[in-house]
């Protein structure tokens, strides 16, 4: 260790372990030992390690401090530590705690049935993505059903350690009997409403909400990213959407539609239509499989990029 590294690292030790800083610390330049720039916000720190968030695509970068050039150092050694949370362990209390199980969890909210996943050593003291799962119109009428396919896919060990969050799937209730129902129906607007409270009562990212559907979920997902746009920061919507008519609202929200050519359940021309109206927009993409048919949500989400796309995404809540 050279003595000017033993110099600051007092100063960066006092920083303590783990400790949050605002969001609102403006992005400022980083340059390694060797001489590499980085724009990037301050996000927390550690004795060995800087995490900061990259400005041109909002990612978290793990900065290590033996690698930081002097100058960065010693910034870092006089950032004054905001007062820690009050509680930084294991999720306890609450209305939803006891959903927190490691398993999909059986509930009900108002008139709304659901599930919920998460895993068992979810922190208080840390915030955690929520991704709403909107199933399609089946016989599932069974709360748990909803979620014995491509939901499963980001519960998978592997992939729920590079993305761990909460995920929720409702499941769609016939409100009126026989008649009615649908996303764009009470269970839309309740879904909505459980979110909210999902929000107050859980440990969650507020700008880190999405929204995903399939087939009649897939409508619903584009009615709510529609409906509620500032609450979701990007949705996936497969085999199934909305008319151009969304495209003004749905061209600020990251969005990634796919469907198959040959769809013969729901035709790919609404789809091809919203591409077209969402052409220029930087935050919209569009996958088409030549085939598949209507059954594609499994194909989508054993694709790694869909997931590592989704995860990427951020609002500005």
């Amino acid at each position: 260790m050279t003595a000017k590294f033993r110099k600051v690292m007092p100063a960066v030790l006092a920083i303590g372990l783990a400790l949050l800083m605002p969001r609102s610390i403006a992005a400022r330049e980083w340059t390694s030992n060797d001489g590499k720039k980085l724009e990037a916000e301050f996000v927390s720190a550690t004795a060995e390690a800087v995490l900061v968030r990259r400005a041109g695509d909002g990612r978290d970068v793990s900065l290590p401090l033996a690698r930081l050039s002097e100058a960065d150092r010693q910034w870092v050694g006089t950032q004054k530590p905001p007062v820690p949370p009050a509680d930084t362990g294991r999720l306890a209390a609450g209305p939803y705690a006891e959903l927190i199980t490691g398993e999909w969890a059986l509930s009900k909210f108002k008139n709304l049935p659901f599930a919920l996943y998460a895993s068992k050593d979810l922190k208080a003291g840390q915030t955690h993505p929520l991704v709403v799962m909107l199933h399609g119109k089946s016989s599932n009428d069974e709360n748990g059903r909803q979620v014995a396919s491509w939901m499963k896919s980001l519960t998978l060990p592997a992939r729920y350690e590079r993305h761990p969050c909460v995920l929720l799937a409702p499941l769609c209730y016939q409100p009126h009997g026989d008649t009615g129902g649908g996303w764009s129906d009470e269970p839309g607007r309740e879904t909505v409403a459980l979110v909210k409270d999902l929000l107050k009562s859980l440990p969650l990212d507020k700008a880190r909400i999405y929204l995903t559907g399939y087939s009649m979920g897939g409508f619903g997902t584009c009615h709510l990213l529609t409906s509620e746009p500032r609450l979701f920061a990007a949705g996936i919507l497969i085999a199934g959407g909305g008319g151009t008519g969304d495209a003004a609202t749905l061209k600020r929200i990251p969005l990634w539609v796919f469907h198959a050519a040959d769809d013969a359940v729901v035709k790919v021309d609404g789809a091809r239509a919203l591409a077209k109206a969402l052409q220029r927009s930087k935050t919209f993409k569009y996958t088409e499989y030549l085939d598949g048919g209507h059954g594609i949500p499994d194909r989508v989400f054993a694709d790694d990029a869909v997931h590592q796309w989704l995860f990427a995404q951020r609002g500005k809540r």
